[in-house]
């Protein structure tokens, strides 16, 4: 594997049941402080952030999403061994 060779956004999603969008967080991993390209290749880099949720949120069962994009193009990295665009975090439920 090879690093980065551009500086990425990180976006986290919160999706409904029915692939939604109900929340989102969009920013550049570790405040800006670690920028993509300068990541090492094959080094997992912990981040941490809050995804605030809407007060109006129904109950129920939502799936938690992340990836990362190109924030001159909006173009989102693709994994490379599936053909998508995010990674499925874990899902959770709100009551």
């Amino acid at each position: 594997d090879v690093p980065l060779d551009k500086d990425y956004t990180v976006f986290v999603q919160l999706l409904n049941a029915a692939g939604q969008l109900v929340a989102q967080y969009d920013g550049q991993p570790i405040f800006g402080y670690f920028p993509t390209s300068q990541w090492p290749a094959n080094q997992i880099i912990p981040d941490r952030l809050e995804l605030f949720l809407p007060v109006d949120l129904p109950s129920g069962k939502y799936t938690v999403i992340a990836g990362m994009y190109d924030l001159n193009t909006l173009e989102r990295l693709k994994r490379s061994e599936v053909d998508q665009d995010f990674v499925s975090l874990t899902m959770v439920e709100i009551q």
